[in-house]
């Protein structure tokens, strides 16, 4: 999931425009469903409730934000490097 945002972030940055319809709807309803599922998985003392919730709502701009070519390029690796931190330490710790 983090490749293909990635990857559409550097194609809008390119300068493509894509479809809403046909290839922003869809892609942000399929990993929806992961941004939802963030709030229901198992806690630790550093993954709480109030990170979860922030996980989710991060994630769910970056989905968004990652097909628009004038979002900050910085902005957009500060909630790439968040969301990759906590998914991955979800994934260390067996929270996932």
């Amino acid at each position: 999931m983090l490749d293909q945002i990635e990857h559409r972030y550097s194609r809008a940055k390119d300068g493509y425009e894509f479809d809403f319809k046909t290839e922003i709807e869809p892609f942000l309803n399929q990993y929806k469903v992961l941004a939802d599922q963030l709030l229901h998985i198992n806690t630790d003392e550093r993954l709480t409730e109030h990170v979860k919730e922030t996980m989710s709502d991060e994630l769910m701009e970056l989905l968004m934000s990652c097909h628009i070519s004038r979002f900050s390029l910085k902005l957009y690796h500060e909630k790439f490097k968040y969301i990759n931190m906590w998914i991955n330490h979800a994934h260390k710790e067996d929270l996932l």
